[in-house]
């Protein structure tokens, strides 16, 4: 421990939660709540978050227009369970100081680390220059900003006879008043181009919308081909709407009419989440006299119950993980090249969407006793069931993390998903980089595809074997690699 930390000191934490959503690659800043400090009772004081469409930098300002004696203080940036991942110490200040990240290595490279449940957590630590503190005071703040989900089918009916210059609207709107929100409408031209095409046109009303996220998934026929499309849009003031094409046309849907179009009805399942720019935020707590800072956590008043609640769903993941183990009343089986597995529709639709979109339109596998996965090895089929049932993982390791990973992903686990991810990027080595890179790459996982690219960069692997092969074999990818790590450079040029 260092002479600092044993002096007595104010130290406030302050957590911004769904801090992704806070207008992305925009200019924006938050601000905490103020506090006043027992350092000068009179020194009123905020954390000033700053998002730039590069780094993040959050600052401590002591308010103008009082009488200010220096402080020491340290900025920085927490884990979930304290530690500290970046920090700036600075002394003899009287106003400002400041704590510098890069942007893509908090939202992308170490989301994991920096962003938990997406919630970004900072501290202030402020002890006297000259003198000591009478006693140690924690203060813990809380900013949230404000997110609304929704979610819908949209059936666009009579599909095959719908005209190129015709379009079919969908109104998102506010549950307190009934204000129209967001317009969606759907196209078969596109209206910049003319090209035929399948297209969805957002437009935000009245500018209340800042940033929209959208998870589409066709239904129907597509419903097992097609995992689904993620888009994420932000909105300025008086900008045009939005505009994006989907992966097929009205001429492949048309061609196998009766799987994609039952009763002429093209379905499309929508997941939204977005947010109007507007910021809750509170003090939490304030705690006096802490003989050990790093030992205090805000005060949670729910503890009894949530602990309650962590043995009532203990004893759910052992009836659940019983239910798969015994094959109690299963209604279906997964079977693989070399082994059939019993399971059950509701409880595999509740964990998949893309299950779910199986077992409830005019599929196959609605009708049949048996869902075919020729494509992924009996282990990984049995792993995947498992952690469907339980939310357990068995024994994750590089070796079988990649399988289990495309299964997730084919099947829209995505939390399954999300924990293979984190295995395969904390196996990262010279030696593998470029097949993670080949799979972040061959199932769209940008942040997946981000970390590693991070990884290549600062290990070598632009000089390998490995990569010389990947310019035979992937040349594109490889190339746009490239280009990352050119402009990585410039760009630390000109910081």
């Amino acid at each position: 421990m260092s002479t600092r930390d044993k002096r007595k000191c104010f130290t406030f934490t302050w957590t911004i939660e769904n801090i992704s959503y806070n207008c992305q690659r925009r200019d924006k800043s938050i601000e905490s709540p103020t506090f006043v400090t027992n350092v000068e009772q009179e020194s009123v004081c905020f954390l000033y978050l700053y998002l730039k469409e590069d780094r993040i930098v959050i600052f401590l300002h002591r308010k103008p227009g009082q009488s200010l004696n220096k402080i020491d203080c340290e900025l920085a940036f927490l884990s979930k369970d304290g530690a500290v991942l970046e920090s700036r110490e600075k002394n003899n200040v009287t106003n400002c100081t400041n704590l510098s990240m890069a942007r893509k290595e908090i939202f992308v490279v170490y989301g994991s680390a920096y962003l938990p449940e997406d919630k970004l957590i900072a501290r202030c630590r402020i002890w006297k220059s000259d003198g000591e503190l009478e006693e140690d005071v924690q203060c813990f703040a809380r900013s949230r900003i404000c997110i609304k989900r929704e979610a819908f089918l949209w059936n666009i009916k009579n599909f095959s006879s719908l005209r190129s210059e015709e379009k079919c609207t969908y109104h998102i709107k506010s549950m307190s008043d009934n204000e129209v929100l967001m317009t969606l409408d759907f196209l078969l031209k596109n209206p910049y181009t003319d090209e035929d095409s399948i297209n969805i046109q957002l437009a935000s009303e009245n500018g209340k919308i800042k940033y929209f996220v959208l998870h589409l998934m066709p239904l129907n026929g597509f419903g097992s081909a097609n995992q689904g499309i993620r888009k994420e849009f932000l909105f300025s003031d008086n900008e045009k709407p939005k505009l994006f094409t989907l992966p097929f046309s009205k001429q492949d849907l048309v061609a196998d009419k009766n799987l994609c179009l039952p009763n002429d009805v093209l379905s499309f399942r929508f997941e939204c989440t977005f947010s109007t720019g507007d910021i809750i935020e509170e003090i939490e707590s304030v705690i006096y006299g802490c003989e050990s800072l790093a030992s205090i956590e805000p005060v949670n008043e729910s503890f009894d119950e949530e602990n309650t609640l962590s043995v009532s769903k203990r004893i759910l993941n052992d009836d659940l993980k019983s239910l798969f183990h015994d094959n109690i009343f299963s209604d279906i089986k997964l079977k693989s090249s070399t082994k059939t597995f019993p399971a059950h529709k509701n409880i595999l639709s509740a964990r998949s969407p893309v299950f779910k979109a199986m077992f409830s339109n005019n599929m196959k596998e609605k009708f049949n006793e048996c869902v075919e996965i020729e494509d992924i090895d009996s282990d990984t089929v049995f792993r995947m069931l498992h952690y469907v049932y339980t939310a357990e993982i068995q024994d994750l390791q590089w070796e079988n993390a990649c399988d289990l990973y495309r299964a997730a992903d084919k099947y829209e686990i995505l939390a399954l998903r999300d924990e293979c991810s984190a295995c395969i990027k904390s196996n990262l080595s010279p030696n593998n980089a470029c097949e993670v890179l080949i799979l972040a790459d061959m199932h769209q996982d940008e942040y997946l595809k981000a970390s590693v690219q991070e990884f290549i960069f600062n290990h070598d692997v632009l000089i390998s074997e490995e990569w010389k092969h990947l310019m035979k074999t992937r040349a594109k990818l490889a190339a746009d690699t490239m280009y990352l790590q050119i402009q990585r450079k410039l760009s630390m040029y000109q910081i």
